[in-house]
């Protein structure tokens, strides 16, 4: 893999301003493919030459990922449009609704034996009719397969808790596995039968994490006493269980909240085993203007919104100044080995100091007046992101983890040692937070980042 230090061989950035959650995705021919909040989608050559582009328009905005399957590209909207693109010429093959709404959580859709499994909201929760701040916490409560090919439902699934950054997992053989924003565990087959559900260990918690299957086990993140969706910091765990039956395995007790999947894959130091590379940090907050405004509009129910320009110094003041009006925020990544837990090694990195994610204060003004003008109705203001995106490793054991302070880690334990000393840790700063995990094809590294900043790494 490249060497992140010596810089992009490529970049290039979304224009219009729009928020990227999810990570671009690359074809066989090395085309890569990024996909925005507001509904647009590109598509660039290995060398960075915009080929087509698209856009859903009043179908909505696309907070889930994109998938690629065959010749299409599959977007799912907000207002519950699945969309087929035909990758050679971006035009249209086919649009139909599916469901009333969709969240707006970084979902991603499971491709499996020729199904699309996706999560939906049906019903659309009362709550999003009274209050529409609370769309950006909700999470969606319908697992729904389709035939891609007949573009018809098959079968759809109610879970014990509602999904957040839906993330299915499977290996293929008829069954799935994911987890919900409480760290319910679910296994279900194909044909939307459940086997096995291990009760989640706190309901009064929150996670924005998915499951991962490995060596037939299940890795499941999330948090106890606390998390993202409950405004109060939890604890993080990760606890692990058989995937034949959903027995327990074994936990890991973590420092910080832990809000995104493991990544799996061999490192140096324990070889011939399975590793796990595991980023942790509590979730940024919103910018602190909007902070001021939610909380007037909460305490003056009359409360105008656009008065809510009196806090402008104090945003003013946070973009050059963000230490004061945010705590320290401790982050971690740590290597475990698969089967048993065993730390591997442990890096412990300086703490995040700031109200709101990279880039989110700093391009609050531009998209707020974008969303109000119409200019770019289907942007949303803020990207709030988790503390860092799902981590990748290569095939020389190097794990990238993108973290919200608009930098990317590669760290190898080059020596075996079980520590991760200064001259193992490279950093690349693209700019702005990540929700989007890194992209690899042989010889190639993609990184988008919540700005639209897409950088392409090549190896020597």
């Amino acid at each position: 893999m490249p060497d992140i230090t010596k810089g992009p061989a490529w970049t290039q950035q979304v224009p219009h301003g729009d928020v990227v959650r999810a990570a671009p995705l690359i074809d066989d021919q090395k085309n890569i493919y990024v996909t925005t909040i507001a509904g647009r989608s590109y598509k660039l050559s290995e060398d960075g030459k915009v080929l087509w582009s698209h856009e859903t328009g009043t179908r909505g905005t696309v907070p889930q990922a994109p998938s690629l399957w065959e010749s299409k590209l599959l977007l799912l909207t907000k207002l519950g449009y699945l969309i087929g693109v035909n990758i050679e010429t971006g035009t249209e093959a086919w649009a139909y609704q599916i469901a009333p709404m969709v969240a707006g959580s970084a979902d991603c859709a499971l491709l499996t034996q020729g199904l699309i499994i996706v999560a939906v909201l049906d019903p659309v929760p009362v709550k999003l009719l009274s209050d529409p701040m609370a769309a950006h916490a909700v999470g969606n409560n319908r697992i729904m397969a389709l035939s891609v090919a007949e573009k018809s439902v098959r079968w759809t699934y109610a879970p014990k808790q509602p999904l957040y950054n839906f993330q299915g997992a499977t290996i293929h053989d008829g069954t799935f596995v994911f987890q919900d924003m409480t760290g319910g565990v679910y296994r279900l087959s194909t044909e939307g039968r459940l086997i096995w559900y291990s009760v989640t260990l706190d309901r009064e918690s929150g996670t924005t994490a998915g499951a991962v299957i490995q060596d037939g086990r299940v890795f499941v993140v999330s948090n106890l006493g606390g998390g993202p969706q409950l405004g109060k910091e939890g604890r993080g765990v990760l606890h692990v269980y058989d995937y034949e039956d959903g027995t327990f395995l074994w936990l890991q007790d973590l420092p910080y909240e832990g809000n995104q999947a493991v990544a799996v894959g061999n490192i140096p130091g324990n070889e011939g085993r399975t590793s796990l590379i595991l980023g942790m940090g509590k979730n940024p907050g919103v910018p602190v203007m909007v902070n001021m405004v939610g909380w007037m509009a909460s305490v003056f129910p009359f409360f105008d919104v656009h008065i809510g320009l009196i806090f402008l110094p104090f945003h003013l003041l946070s973009l050059s100044f963000p230490s004061l009006f945010a705590k320290k925020q401790g982050r971690s990544i740590v290597a475990l080995d698969a089967a048993t837990g065993k730390v591997l090694w442990y890096y412990e990195m300086e703490p995040y100091q700031r109200p709101a994610a990279m880039g989110d204060s700093e391009n609050l003004l531009e998209r707020v007046k974008s969303t109000m003008d119409g200019s770019n109705p289907n942007n949303e203001p803020w990207c709030l992101p988790d503390a860092n995106a799902q981590p990748v490793i290569d095939g020389e054991g190097t794990a990238f983890v993108p973290f919200q302070d608009g930098k990317v880690y590669a760290l190898r334990d080059e020596n075996g040692d079980g520590k991760i000393s200064p001259e193992e840790v490279r950093e690349h700063l693209v700019g702005a937070a990540f929700q989007a995990s890194a992209a690899m094809a042989p010889g190639l590294l993609a990184l988008v980042d919540c700005s639209g900043r897409l950088e392409v790494f090549r190896a020597p």
